[in-house]
């Protein structure tokens, strides 16, 4: 997701909520109640019609933003809760920093990185209750707060990027060697580094040594389908081309899921014509939206404010299924997101996780049947 930072603990955004009258909670509970019916109704049939030929990777993202944020009870029981949405995958966040857009040193000491030994645990329980694993490492910025990883290195000289990618490759390959200790079934080498995918060179080498550690199926994670569709011209080295997906659906506050479908048809195209061109199934490395109203505006603007809408979430996943299920090109999708923190989500959270919301009983819904 574009411009993730590093976070606190709780890792949420905060959204302002407005206050209501008793006659207007009561509205909410049982628009919420209603959305749930509907939601069944609206996939008892949808998912069946997509014919069993081969299974699409059902994955959520498990994203927690602090060096413990794996350990424990807590985040077994919140695993165990992604797992009951029916779920086979999960996506294993941990996420490194450099200090600005100028910084040529990358680290992953900072206190809010994920330790290498909560990483092996939280790994080990996922494969222990079922779950097949994607590690993605993902770069943040940790004191620049006005800009984000896509746009590091805007004047590095050659130097400056010789020694960046040096940077980056040690961290990369550290986590595909400890992915590959893990068992971890598939692994991301980048996120979203938009500004470095023309060193086609040094891309070339990091999956190289990548693939010397470790033997899985490796991905990376665009972002830029829609704005640079040729920008990566390295998809060849890896298994997955990887698509972080939240393009602008509708410029409605409260679109329909028809209209969030007609939103998604340019997107669907531009998908197929990269696929394509490199013979590579396509996986959704992320994909989701906040439970805000107007969240298909922009749904990568995780700080945007706004009043919850649990039905504007709900339909936006089910537009977001109804377009690519069937698709024979698509292996997997990782939706976004999942805390550690067992008691984020719900009714009052305006957050991406669609857990305790009408979202969620979509997602279940169709998790529930082979999507192709």
């Amino acid at each position: 997701m574009r411009a993730f930072p590093a976070q606190s603990r709780a890792g949420t955004a905060v959204v302002r909520r407005p206050a209501q009258t008793p006659a207007a909670a009561a509205l909410a509970v049982a628009t919420i109640a209603l959305l749930t019916v509907l939601a069944l109704l609206w996939l008892a049939a949808a998912p069946a019609a997509h014919a069993a030929t081969r299974g699409v990777e059902k994955g959520v993202s498990f994203t927690g933003y602090w060096n413990d944020s794996y350990v424990g009870s807590a985040p077994h029981a919140s695993l165990r809760a992604l797992h009951a949405t029916g779920a086979n995958w999960v996506m294993v966040l941990v996420t490194v920093y450099q200090d600005d857009i100028e910084a040529t040193t990358i680290s992953r000491t900072e206190p809010n990185t994920p330790t290498d030994a909560s990483l092996r645990s939280i790994i080990g329980y996922a494969h222990h209750i079922g779950l097949k694993v994607m590690l993605k490492p993902q770069l943040d910025l940790l004191s620049d707060p006005t800009h984000w990883r896509g746009q590091i290195g805007p004047d590095f000289t050659d130097a400056e990027w010789t020694a960046w990618f040096a940077s980056y490759d040690e961290q990369i390959v550290h986590y595909a060697t400890l992915a590959a200790a893990t068992h971890c079934e598939q692994f991301s080498v980048g996120c979203e580094l938009d500004s470095s995918v023309g060193h086609e060179a040094a891309w070339r080498q990091v999956i190289a040594d990548v693939r010397a550690v470790y033997h899985g199926r490796i991905t990376y994670a665009d972002d830029q389908i829609t704005t640079a569709p040729h920008a990566v011209a390295w998809w060849d080295a890896v298994d997955l081309i990887g698509q972080d997906a939240y393009p602008t659906l509708s410029t409605r506050l409260h679109p329909t899921v028809a209209q969030l479908e007609t939103g998604w048809a340019h997107y669907d195209r531009l998908l197929l014509r990269l696929q394509q061109r490199f013979d590579k199934p396509v996986i959704f490395t992320e994909i989701g939206a906040r439970s805000i109203v107007g969240a298909a505006q922009a749904p990568w603007d995780w700080q945007v404010s706004g009043k919850i809408d649990l039905v504007g979430q709900a339909r936006w996943y089910q537009a977001a299924l109804k377009t690519f299920a069937a698709r024979a090109w698509l292996k997997g999708l990782f939706f976004w997101q999942w805390y550690p923190d067992p008691t984020v989500g719900g009714r009052k959270d305006g957050s991406y996780t669609p857990r305790g919301k009408p979202a969620e009983v979509v997602l279940r819904s169709w998790f529930a049947h082979r999507l192709h």
